[in-house]
């Protein structure tokens, strides 16, 4: 699996790094992130380099399915979009809801 285990004080978080193609690959993303160590991750955070471009199309449902799943297992997601490009206007309507989100959030940059 392609991903690295951030440690930032005593939280760690698993930075997915592979590509993901398919909303069922989130239950692949928890058993990574419960399946680290003996340490559970407790935090997921996803770039917008591996994320297929259905995930910014609202009408297939990807964005929502596979953030759905991850909720599910209560693993806190952060997903890092590209803050130069235009995703349009439901997806900006989507973005500002998820921003407010207690499980899955999109930030504009890593910071």
């Amino acid at each position: 699996m392609a991903y690295q285990v951030l440690v930032s004080g005593e939280h760690r978080a698993l930075e997915w790094r592979g590509e993901l193609s398919d909303a069922s690959q989130a239950v692949e993303l928890v058993s990574a992130c419960i399946g680290e160590g003996c340490e559970r991750c407790e935090r997921l955070l996803i770039s917008h380099e591996v994320l297929p471009a259905a995930f910014f199309q609202l009408s297939s449902r990807f964005a929502g399915e596979f953030l759905q799943k991850l909720q599910n297992y209560r693993l806190q997601t952060a997903v890092v979009i590209d803050a130069e490009r235009d995703y349009g206007e439901r997806f900006g309507e989507y973005l500002r809801e998820a921003r407010r989100g207690r499980f899955s959030r999109l930030f504009l940059s890593r910071e």
